[in-house]
């Protein structure tokens, strides 16, 4: 009796342990306690996160890092040698030549002037046609003025004419007098020209002109000197003695590569002293581009300044100024040896004096060969046909000339006197 009560003791505290047990997992599953935190970290300050707008692009990537290669050996810097006692003359001498062809142009450019070539337009008003260039130049003596020296070209079909100085006035000035044949021609100033001053003419400045020698031309190219600011070319002399046909005859002519171009013609031509020796007025050119007048080829020609000279005391004066006409055409002829002997005649041109006259006087006829001939009483040794041409051209009509020429085997002499050429 005692043990089955022991034993039903032992069961029901067997059965309450095991109901409270179940109870206390109750308990924590439906109310946990709350956990203890871990100690809090010192608060920071976080930027703020900017989510980027719906659709926004996604933020490049940064490029990768590339790592910066080692520099490279150090190049020592070269120090140029100084130049050799040689090089530094040389030097010197170009930058000597280079100022004073700069002093020349400053002595000069006052008088160079630009030329218009004035003719009435529908209204009747006289407006600006073609443009040329022109030089201011002073005579001494009796007939002593200020003169400009133009082409004839250059005012070929005027009804006025006005130059424009390097001070930007403008001066009427009208045609004294000219050498058509020749492309030369000398205008006079209508007022007296004022503050202005002209180049004195010296004939030898272009009689003893060499191959490679600088030169510079002045004038009014493409309208570029309306403002009396003439336009400066440099180049050097290519030949002289030249002989051009054509409407104008050129005879004497300077060769030269300073740029001339239309609106140039008339201009001076200056040496690096800054003397006058020449009067441009011609180009060697090529056909330009549709619509285009023209190229320059690097060819200029212009009137050696001791032609001119030579005419100037007839251009002053009232008469009419003809340059002198011989009208024999001519070849060079040589001799034994193939060395120039003298120029034969070849034709006449009608009127030549040379070729008419009675019999006795020694006319020449064609296959004469002239060795020598005489102007004004100055003798020219003729070799070639050149020789005989170039020293024409420096006589106006009326002058004394006489000839010696070789017919077969023998030697004569015709005198007679220069006719008018224009």
């Amino acid at each position: 009796m005692s043990f089955v009560r022991h034993r039903s003791w032992v069961a029901v505290v067997a059965i309450a342990l095991l109901a409270s047990a179940l109870l206390a997992d109750v308990v924590v599953a439906d109310d946990p306690a709350p956990p203890v935190p871990p100690p809090a970290a010192p608060a920071t300050e976080q930027p703020p996160i900017v989510e980027p707008p719906q659709g926004a692009p996604e933020p490049p990537t940064p490029a990768p890092m590339v790592p910066v290669p080692p520099p490279g050996p150090v190049v020592p810097v070269r120090t140029p040698p100084a130049p050799s006692a040689t090089q530094a003359s040389d030097l010197a001498l170009a930058l000597g030549v280079e100022q004073s062809l700069v002093t020349a142009l400053a002595k000069v450019r006052t008088h160079s002037v630009s030329v218009l070539n004035l003719r009435r337009d529908r209204q009747g008003n006289l407006a600006t046609g073609p443009v040329g260039s022109g030089v201011i130049v002073s005579k001494q003596g009796k007939d002593a003025n200020l003169w400009v020296i133009t082409n004839v070209h250059v005012t070929a079909g005027s009804e006025a004419l006005d130059v424009v100085t390097s001070d930007g006035r403008r001066w009427r000035v009208t045609i004294e007098d000219s050498i058509e044949r020749y492309d030369f021609a000398l205008l006079r100033f209508v007022e007296k020209p004022k503050g202005l001053k002209g180049v004195k003419i010296d004939p030898t400045a272009s009689k003893s002109l060499c191959e490679g020698a600088w030169v510079l031309a002045t004038g009014n190219p493409f309208f570029l000197a309306l403002d009396g600011q003439p336009v400066c070319t440099l180049g050097v002399i290519s030949g002289t003695d030249r002989i051009l046909g054509g409407e104008y005859f050129y005879g004497n002519a300077i060769q030269h590569d300073a740029e001339v171009n239309p609106g140039n013609s008339g201009g001076p031509l200056w040496n690096s002293k800054g003397q006058l020796i020449g009067i441009n007025g011609k180009i060697a050119s090529r056909p330009g581009a549709p619509g285009a007048g023209p190229s320059n080829t690097g060819a200029s020609f212009s009137i050696p300044i001791h032609q001119v000279s030579a005419f100037l005391d007839q251009l002053v004066k009232p008469a009419d100024a003809q340059s002198g006409f011989l009208g024999i055409t001519a070849e060079t002829t040589t001799n034994a040896d193939g060395n120039p002997a003298g120029a034969r005649v070849t034709a006449f041109e009608r009127g030549s004096p040379a070729n008419i006259g009675d019999p006795k006087d020694r006319p020449l006829a064609a296959g004469d060969v002239i060795e020598k001939i005489s102007l004004g009483g100055k003798p020219f040794k003729v070799l070639t046909a050149t020789d005989l041409t170039n020293a024409v051209v420096l006589y106006p009509s009326d002058t004394k000339v006489s000839i010696s020429y070789r017919r077969k085997s023998k030697s004569f002499t015709w005198s007679g006197i220069l006719g008018k050429g224009g």
